[in-house]
């Protein structure tokens, strides 16, 4: 309710000219101005506040890249291009620590200079990780959408788990306090997401009232023009610096967010295999065997091409 509540409070007060709202707070209408004001305030802001509310996964998904930017393939050439660029330079490093690694004998410069490639190495590695979806994937027109992305992807490539089949179904194995941590990162996505679209909105706002405000053709009162639309001006800019900021805050929210994904499938996935009385796998490679025919036969069933039987606990019975 808290952005919705400043768009229509920012509305009222910088578009009063248009509005007229201050007409409103006339003396002589007494408790009624009041009583007229507030409802002016309060309806609007449960509408936008429920309107935000019902489209949050919409925007979301607009954010990432999913609706309507998608169709604009330029978007994505330059991130394409970045994340190119760093599997190269990945590729260069694993290549040049190969062949210093095969070395039985290495002088300290040569052991120094392999201890810096590595770092280097990680580095690079970690930010192609967090910033991108893996090579195979589709990169997103946004940053705010790879970086998403990059996180859905963690446990795929992993454990071989399909993040977007199985969260729903970890997410009852969680335990509630992780649940809420994970719903205040959420939360506090959301807000920042809601701030940043409503800004923009204003911002459109403003233009159309610069525009209303515009001398019809063939008049020149130019400076009259300007006294008017001043306000609009400088609100826009405002909102535009705005829209801005909080896109920027959002997308460090999103890093945290997609960190608790991350963690979730970390911390339980085992949990999980537990409630779908799968037995549990020996080693890291048996475990994402695992996952990958567990996901077969809930994404495909009978439809799958390549599946092994499911080994399945057997619950003891008690004598």
């Amino acid at each position: 309710m808290i952005p919705s509540l400043g768009l229509v409070v920012a509305c009222l007060v910088v578009f009063d000219p248009i509005l007229h709202v201050s007409s409103a707070f006339q003396i002589d209408n007494g408790i009624y101005a009041l009583l007229g004001i507030s409802l002016l305030v309060i309806v609007p802001t449960v509408i936008v506040g429920y309107t935000l509310t019902a489209l949050n996964t919409f925007i979301l998904k607009f954010f990432e890249g999913y609706v309507f930017l998608h169709r604009f393939p330029f978007m994505r050439w330059g991130y394409a291009r970045k994340a190119n660029k760093l599997i190269e330079q990945r590729e260069v490093l694993r290549n040049e620590i190969e062949l210093l690694a095969q070395k039985k004998k290495r002088s300290r410069e040569e052991q120094l200079t392999l201890d810096a490639l590595k770092t280097t190495y990680y580095s690079v590695v970690t930010i192609y990780d967090q910033s991108y979806p893996p090579p195979n994937a589709e990169i997103m027109p946004t940053k705010f959408g790879n970086i998403l992305k990059a996180s859905e992807a963690y446990a795929g490539t992993r454990y071989g788990i399909d993040s977007v089949q199985f969260w729903p179904r970890l997410w009852h194995v969680i335990p509630s306090n992780y649940q809420q941590t994970i719903e205040n990162a959420r939360n506090e996505l959301s807000f920042l997401v809601n701030m940043s679209a409503l800004s923009v909105l204003f911002y459109l706002f403003c233009i159309a009232a610069i525009i209303s405000s515009a001398p019809p053709v063939g008049f020149s009162d130019w400076n009259g023009f300007l006294a008017n639309s001043l306000r609009y001006i400088f609100a826009g800019a405002l909102a535009f610096v705005s829209s801005q900021f909080f896109n920027r805050a959002a997308l460090f929210s999103v890093g945290d967010f997609g960190m608790m994904i991350r963690s979730a499938y970390d911390l339980f996935r085992l949990d999980l295999l537990e409630q779908f009385r799968v037995k549990q796998p020996k080693d890291s490679n048996e475990e994402f065997q695992v996952w990958k025919n567990l996901g077969e036969l809930i994404i495909l069933g009978q439809e799958a091409l390549d599946f092994d039987p499911l080994k399945y606990k057997i619950k003891k019975q008690q004598q």
